[in-house]
């Protein structure tokens, strides 16, 4: 047969390209686990953080009802009551308030108390303990938390903007003999929970508000407003400049993201101390429902993002290497294949030589038709038109003889300009006609550079436990009487000759 390194080249590539894409589909394999584990450590630190902040937030609002039950007593009730109804003037009621809680929250305020303030029934704030000269604005405009209050007389909690900023507020109605006289309300910073919250992590998390910069610029008061800076991930978000630089992890990442629409999520950064932080954003709602920043938490790595990066590293050099070493076992078995099939392989014409058809052949004892061709004249053709023509009308009759037969016959150069055609289960009749029909297609065709390039074709069946080697000296006897009796023919072992070689 013709030399098939072609075919077995491109198997081998195939081999190689499927190698290749396993490969890459281990590779998307542990991208996507590795993306999918981070997302799930990344949700896991967030949702443990907004659960913190909410405990904390709960402390607050304990804190603040404790201090409430306390301190508003029916006492404070009745002298709103008074201002209310005129039977006391202001000036002297705000002095009998100031006079009773500035010592109160003076000491509270050491405790993280940040606002004392009373309010009243029309949404005017009528004293701030802590800061006892600024009264008489009205807060309808600017905090909902006081027209909620004066609506429905029950207590709230929650974060609020104000006019000086953002606090936690908890804000209780003032009622005496069913009538509502005003309200009370107690504050603290998000300061006092950054602190607490930290101190837990012990240090290694870092907590932080951005605020939409446009709801600030609606509530609170323009001159407190140059203490904030643009935040690293949006500028249209807000933080304090006090704490920019310790979050200075979103600059050096360049980590950039629209905030709007509210919504929470989490992403893993790399510092370029190639530390990893978990950023938690977590809306912050106002006490009205409505959304005026995040929560930003910058969690430190516990080991669990590094841990998944390094076995993501691990299993692609493990992939990798298993790759490699995949393609280098395929091309060196292509490679022996090629060596070994090119030992079989006649250079010239491309078919099987002699070991190559022997090899084919086996050790078996199937029935085969051995058709044993030969150019005439060969010789003279190498003297006349000299051995590079000579070499063309070999690699020419190959090539005639392979198109006409089948992919199972086993066709080889035996030597010289002769050749060998081994066909399988065929009789004596069927022989002849597949050796006719290459003797023709032989004869009618026009050789470059050469005429009248005919063969001569001797034709022997296989006996039972027949050798090889007894079946072409027996094919080679048809071979020489058709050369005797004139060439360009076919000669057919006779089955009486057979019988009598077989007795």
């Amino acid at each position: 047969m013709l030399l098939q390194n072609k075919g077995v080249l491109l198997v081998t590539l195939m081999k190689c390209a499927g190698i290749v894409m396993i490969g890459l589909f281990l590779y998307v394999g542990i991208e996507y686990y590795s993306e999918n584990e981070m997302d799930a450590i990344a949700a896991r630190a967030t949702q443990t953080q907004k659960k913190l902040i909410m405990l904390e937030r709960e402390t607050f609002k304990t804190a603040s009802d404790t201090i409430a039950s306390l301190i508003f007593d029916d006492q404070l009730k009745a002298l709103m009551y008074r201002l209310e109804k005129g039977k006391e003037s202001a000036e002297a009621v705000r002095k009998k308030l100031l006079k009773r809680y500035l010592p109160i929250y003076n000491n509270l305020h050491r405790y993280n108390l940040r606002h004392l303030q009373f309010h009243l029934p029309d949404g005017t704030s009528f004293l701030r303990v802590h800061e006892p000269t600024k009264y008489g604005d009205s807060l309808l405009a600017i905090r909902p938390s006081i027209a909620m209050i004066i609506e429905k007389h029950k207590p709230l909690f929650g974060f609020e903007i104000g006019r000086y900023l953002g606090a936690y507020r908890a804000i209780y109605a003032l009622t005496y003999q069913n009538e509502y006289v005003g309200s009370v309300e107690l504050s603290f910073s998000f300061c006092v929970m950054k602190q607490v919250l930290e101190h837990i992590s012990e240090g290694k998390t870092r907590y932080y508000l951005a605020f939409n910069f446009d709801r600030l610029k609606e509530r609170a008061d323009l001159k407190e407003l140059h203490v904030f800076r643009k935040c690293y991930v949006d500028p249209s978000f807000v933080i304090r400049e006090k704490v920019v630089d310790s979050c200075k992890v979103l600059q050096e990442t360049g980590f950039k993201i629209n905030l709007l629409p509210y919504r929470e999520f989490s992403k893993i950064l790399r510092s370029e101390s190639d530390c990893y932080n978990i950023v938690s954003f977590i809306p912050l709602k106002s006490i009205d429902g409505s959304y005026v920043g995040y929560y930003i938490v910058l969690n430190e790595d516990d080991g669990a993002v590094s841990n998944v990066v390094s076995t993501v590293q691990v299993a692609k050099i493990a992939v990798l290497l298993l790759v490699i070493v995949a393609l280098l076992l395929v091309v060196m078995i292509h490679l022996y294949r090629i060596r070994a099939y090119a030992a079989n392989i006649d250079p010239l014409t491309g078919i099987y030589n002699r070991r190559g058809c022997m090899s084919q052949l086996g050790n078996g004892d199937r029935r085969y038709a051995l058709i044993f061709i030969d150019i005439d004249n060969f010789k003279q053709i190498n003297d006349t038109y000299g051995h590079k023509r000579g070499d063309e009308v070999l690699k020419t009759v190959a090539r005639i003889i392979v198109t006409h037969i089948r992919k199972d016959d086993i066709f080889c150069r035996y030597g010289g300009d002769e050749f060998l055609l081994f066909v399988a289960n065929a009789s004596h009749e069927q022989a002849r006609i597949i050796a006719e029909k290459l003797r023709k297609h032989i004869d009618i065709h026009r050789f470059d550079g050469v005429e009248n390039v005919t063969v001569s074709i001797g034709i022997a069946i296989r006996q039972r436990n027949e050798s090889i080697g007894s079946l072409v000296a027996r094919a080679d006897k048809s071979l020489y009487r058709a050369k005797n009796e004139g060439r360009n023919r076919v000669i057919v072992e006779d089955e009486e000759t057979q019988t009598e070689e077989r007795e």
